[in-house]
């Protein structure tokens, strides 16, 4: 509420909602323009946010519709952006394949981490629209999904890249690779898989036939003109550490599977929490948002086995306000 644009529209909501309803009617509606701007955690991103009488509409056309209907074909690891589904049950998803790997073949084996190279970015509207055809069948409804495809035209190619930060966008993200997800469960008979948008995980007892996987998966992506990172994607033991949504996981000896925060995580944290504190000391910024900031860490933390970490770094915040790090 402290937008002006969010407040205004809240204030005359009724009549605010009355317009957008007449202008579906009657065939008027237009998508405004987008507000792009960057974002640097966890990483930098290009945000493309949409308006809020357009996420409005796409709120209602998701929750009545296009949401059901897409997800109606996705398989079940298949973990972000659905309800009940998140980063925390693509955590636990990813435990349980690990401890269902142990009871059947122990310690050895091989996982195949892929990542697809700027994924939102490099998605061709066509294959989006042809994706989302495969489900949606109501014409009214995939007339205005195209339209929201097709307005994502910033980028050099205007018919290349979905936005990130649409609500639409990302169920079309999860759609695009639906047939992939399809495709390694039922052709490569992968039991042993997770996904979270574009990062994936394959475990299998032969490397080399991860390598044949990785080989047809390459050239699945390559048809849909997507590209595997290949500073990413790589085959490795099972016995190394497994890096998955910021943390590493490790299955040890006994089958119990560790799960511990990224060295490189846990120094930004240190970094953050030195700048917020300084900022607070300064006037800056409120000792409250700072407590805030510094709880939200520590209950990303607890989805973890990281309880001497979370209080060594409640011992390393104390002693910033204390001024022992100078």
């Amino acid at each position: 509420m402290w937008k002006d644009s969010t407040a205004g529209y809240v204030h005359n909501s009724l009549l605010s909602i009355y317009a957008l309803r007449q202008s579906l009617i009657n065939d008027k509606y237009k998508i405004d323009n987008y507000t792009i701007f960057t974002i640097y955690e966890p990483k930098k991103r290009v945000i493309v946010s949409t308006r809020l009488k357009d996420r409005v509409f796409q709120r209602s056309l998701c929750d009545n519709y296009f949401y059901r209907e897409l997800t109606k074909t996705f398989i079940y690891d298949n973990c972000a952006c659905q309800i009940g589904k998140g980063t925390d049950f693509a955590l636990n998803r990813l435990s349980t394949h690990l401890h269902r790997y142990f009871r059947k073949y122990g310690c050895t084996g091989y996982v195949l981490k892929c990542d697809i190279k700027d994924y939102f970015g490099s998605t061709r509207h066509d294959v989006a629209k042809e994706a989302i055809a495969k489900s949606i069948k109501n014409e009214w409804v995939l007339e205005h999904i195209n339209n929201i495809i097709d307005s994502f035209n910033q980028g050099e190619d205007p018919d290349k890249g979905m936005g990130l930060g649409s609500q639409v966008t990302q169920l079309i993200q999860l759609a695009v690779l639906n047939g992939l997800d399809h495709f390694i469960k039922e052709k490569l008979k992968i039991k042993y898989y997770v996904r979270y948008m574009d990062d994936f995980l394959l475990i299998h007892p032969d490397k080399y036939y991860l390598v044949y996987c990785k080989d047809v998966i390459h050239c699945i992506l390559e048809s849909l003109n997507l590209h595997l990172n290949t500073k990413k994607t790589q085959i490795f033991k099972l016995s190394q550490p497994i890096h998955f949504l910021g943390f590493a996981f490790y299955l040890t000896s006994t089958g119990k599977v560790i799960r511990k925060i990224l060295p490189k995580r846990i120094s930004h944290e240190r970094r953050k929490l030195r700048k917020q504190v300084n900022r607070a000391k300064q006037g800056l910024m409120s000792v409250k948002a700072v407590d805030d900031c510094f709880d939200a860490w520590k209950a990303h933390a607890k989805r973890g086995n990281c309880y001497n970490l979370i209080r060594k770094m409640e011992e390393y915040y104390k002693n910033l306000w204390e001024d022992k790090y100078g």
